[in-house]
């Protein structure tokens, strides 16, 4: 089973509304930008929305050929797996979801200036934009799949 319609809306759903204030399963919901853990799995969890992982549904789940964890994956796997999930978007969700990974960048790139700014403490989960990381792996594997040219410096 591919990346189904409907997963896909609910995935760029709900990824929008993580990226204005991430909501933890808990019921704790943080604002923007202050949650750097929340934060940083946000592109995750939008390929986890889009696989249906999230609802009771067993039969609405990608298949373990379609989904590999963007966590243990390689880069290769990752961007095989963001580019089946691409290839099943409409014109519309396409476009949404490359909207939310110039956001997911930019929110990332925002919390990372706090940083050097001395405004914020450091953190593990500002992970850099680099394909050695489970955070980079999975930004620069849709920002490629879903065509998105990124306006920060991505090393080769």
């Amino acid at each position: 089973m591919a990346f189904l319609t409907a997963n896909i809306d609910r995935a760029i759903v709900m990824t929008q509304y993580d990226l204005r204030g991430f909501s933890h399963p808990l019921g704790i919901r943080f604002k923007k930008g202050e949650d750097r853990k929340g934060s940083s799995f946000i592109p995750g969890n939008l390929i986890g929305f889009a696989a249906g992982f999230g609802k009771p549904e067993e039969d609405c789940k990608a298949t373990d050929e379609t989904y590999v964890s963007p966590f243990t994956c390689t880069y290769e796997e990752c961007l095989t797996m963001c580019q089946q999930f691409a290839s099943d978007c409409e014109a519309s969700e396409k476009e949404a979801i490359q909207l939310i990974i110039q956001d997911i960048v930019a929110q990332s790139e925002e919390m990372k200036a706090k940083v050097t700014a001395g405004e914020t403490e450091p953190s593990n989960y500002l992970k850099p934009l680099e394909k050695d990381n489970w955070w980079g792996k999975i930004v620069l594997a849709l920002a490629e799949a879903f065509e998105v040219k990124l306006e920060v410096a991505v090393p080769a």
